[in-house]
């Protein structure tokens, strides 16, 4: 039978304390340190009459066995015989195991970020435990949690997973919203920000979707169309998540010393080479497709980095600082007026 976390929670402070060979608990300690947990967790206080169950169910459905002898006057003590005992893996259910799966599957993408409520609920289960959520962490991840449009991951996860095809009604920035059917094939964070690529029905092109400006999506009953591509190699020529038909190209850039020496440690694209180093600036090589995101890239640097060749792209490059500028002066103009 599955268990909300609040319970697993407090099953995992039980346990705690039942190992805990150096303390000795009542009842009414339990039920402190119960609420202690659900407090720091933001969760409602619980009664004796609800540890007092938990415990019974832990005897029921996971053959927990406590020292029987254990006494201080005449209220009882809680612990296990068996103090290096841990309770064993929780049991799953269809639903579970597929959550779990989803999991696994965004975890080893992520080296093991916890990203998800749900992830860490299941994880809380396989570990039957042994995370009691209390500990301060001791690694941050730069991914915002109540970023919007996140509460779609796990089910768009499910979707791909599962081929599943969608009716995703979508607002683009500063559009109006527009319904499509969609194939969904991948899940993709660039920048602090998820993106969904997918395929229009109709359409022989992959789109992307950022989860953000997603409204909402459901299940269409007709025929999931597979992919004819490899997601694990199919972003290897671009910086970012719009993949061009155009052929990759070296892209040559002169970067100031200072930010080189940084640029040096953290390349802009796997394919950088080094074409130059000096006392005052370095030249690099990319070899990527020109797209938004790597223009964007580039002019986040300013002055630090020029475009050299090609020289299409240098003049893309030039017009768009020109047009900054402009309305970078026409702003400070309307300042002054006010």
């Amino acid at each position: 039978m599955p268990v909300d976390k609040q319970v697993l929670l407090r099953y995992q402070v039980l346990n705690k304390c039942f190992r805990n060979r150096y303390r000795e608990y009542t009842i009414d300690d339990l039920v402190d340190e119960c609420n202690n947990a659900l407090r720091r967790a933001d969760k409602p206080d619980v009664s004796k009459r609800t540890v007092q169950n938990d415990i019974n169910q832990l005897e029921v459905d996971y053959h927990i066995v406590l020292d029987e002898n254990l006494r201080q006057g005449r209220k009882r003590l809680y612990r296990y015989v068996d103090t290096n005992y841990t309770l064993p893996i929780y049991r799953m259910n269809d639903e579970e195991r597929n959550k779990i799966e989803g999991a696994i599957y965004v975890l080893k993408q992520f080296g093991g970020e916890p990203i998800y409520d749900w992830a860490s609920t299941i994880l809380m289960q396989i570990e039957g435990g042994l995370f009691d959520g209390e500990s301060s962490p001791v690694v941050s991840f730069q991914t915002n949690l109540d970023l919007k449009g996140l509460t779609h991951f796990n089910k768009l996860l499910q979707a791909i997973l599962n081929r599943r095809v969608l009716k995703l009604r979508y607002t683009p920035y500063g559009k109006s919203q527009i319904t499509t059917t969609i194939y969904p094939y991948h899940l993709k964070e660039y920048n602090d920000r998820w993106y969904l690529i997918a395929q229009a029905k109709g359409y022989n092109s992959f789109a992307h979707y950022a989860l953000d400006r997603i409204d909402d999506f459901e299940e269409v009953a007709i025929n999931y169309k597979e992919a004819e591509v490899e997601f694990d190699d199919y972003f290897d020529d671009v910086i970012g998540v719009t993949v061009p038909e155009e052929e990759s190209e070296d892209i040559m850039l002169r970067i100031s010393k200072p930010r080189f020496e940084y640029i040096r440690t953290k390349p802009l694209h796997l394919s950088q080479r080094i074409i130059e180093d000096n006392a005052e600036f370095a030249i690099i090589s990319i070899n990527v497709k020109i797209n938004k995101e790597l223009e964007a890239l580039l002019l986040s640097y300013g002055n630090d980095i020029e475009v050299l060749s090609p020289v299409r792209f240098r003049e893309q490059i030039k017009n768009k600082i020109l047009l900054m500028n402009q309305k970078y002066m026409s702003d400070a103009e309307n300042l002054q007026s006010k």
